[in-house]
């Protein structure tokens, strides 16, 4: 997961939330991506969709990425130190 990014130079038009459709600015929008495991690959197609901070937090993905975020600095802090 990450934020979307529109660096062309000109603003980016507004997106919404797939969630709860609410306008926003493509730098304030989470990008998901969904990867079925192989198992159910036929099943289900790769899934992309932008979501606003609030969806994030109430799907509480904002948790996630803080777990994400520690176990990198504790790795960069092993390998440094």
């Amino acid at each position: 997961m990450s934020t979307v990014d529109d660096s062309a130079g000109e603003p980016a038009p507004d997106r919404e939330c797939y969630r709860c459709d609410r306008n926003a600015a493509p730098q304030f929008l989470f990008r998901i991506d969904v990867t079925p495991p192989e198992p159910l690959s036929a099943k289900y197609a790769d899934s992309v969709r932008h979501c606003c901070e609030h969806c994030v937090a109430a799907m509480n993905l904002s948790e996630f990425l803080e777990q994400v975020k520690a176990r990198a600095r504790r790795g960069s802090e092993s390998v440094d130190g």
